[in-house]
């Protein structure tokens, strides 16, 4: 018998039965394959994940998988744009451009540790498949949001690679992740984070003025 995993319990719904209408019925099916393929990638990668294992997880026959979804990476395609859509990554239209240096550290911060908190399934997925063609996609479209946020974030300061490197480096997902497991708070590790990211700042510019 297959054991749960601690993504399944977390994100697989109990399977609907007697539904009224069908075509509710199929989008249930099909939304309960598309979140088993994401434990799966998360799991065992997407190049990894079989239709037999999939269908096990969604509680459905192996068929039902090839059904609806006959391309395997057509469904990963679908799965990863619907958790792209949903994770709602930081926009420009969110940040004041005119508001002081540690007001937008300070959410830029907020705002991806936010999403990185809500995105551990697909974070394990993108490491276990970053050559996938798939991810790849998907890789490419978050650096340019990531790029963009980071430079309206920074404003002047982002004209100093240095500045860029080491920022990211700091807002990163997986240093967030090393503050959590050290036992800090998700507010906590903001916290540090945007005030190690201002000293870092302070300091080079310290040192471009003497």
């Amino acid at each position: 018998m297959h054991e749960s995993s601690k993504y399944e319990r977390i994100l697989v719904s109990p399977r609907p039965y007697n539904m009224g209408k069908r075509a509710a019925s199929v989008e249930l099916t099909r939304r309960r394959i598309r979140e088993a393929a994401l434990l799966e990638y998360a799991e065992s990668g997407v190049a990894q994940a079989s239709m037999q294992s999939i269908a096990h997880r969604a509680d459905v026959a192996p068929g039902t998988v090839i059904y609806h979804y006959p391309d395997p990476d057509a469904l990963a395609d679908e799965v990863i744009a619907e958790r792209r859509d949903a994770m709602a990554f930081p926009t420009l239209e969110a940040l004041d451009p005119l508001a002081p240096l540690d007001q937008r550290i300070g959410w830029l911060t907020r705002e991806l540790f936010r999403v990185y908190e809500a995105t551990d399934l697909e974070y394990h997925a993108w490491m276990r498949s970053r050559e996938h063609p798939v991810m790849r996609r998907y890789e490419q479209w978050y650096e340019e949001a990531y790029a963009a946020a980071l430079a309206a974030t920074l404003g002047p300061d982002g004209r100093d690679p240095r500045a860029f490197q080491v920022v990211s480096a700091l807002v990163d997902p997986g240093f967030r992740g090393s503050l959590i497991a050290r036992g800090l708070s998700h507010d906590d590790a903001v916290d540090e984070t945007v005030r190690l990211v201002l000293a870092w700042l302070r300091a080079a510019e310290r040192d471009a003025a003497e």
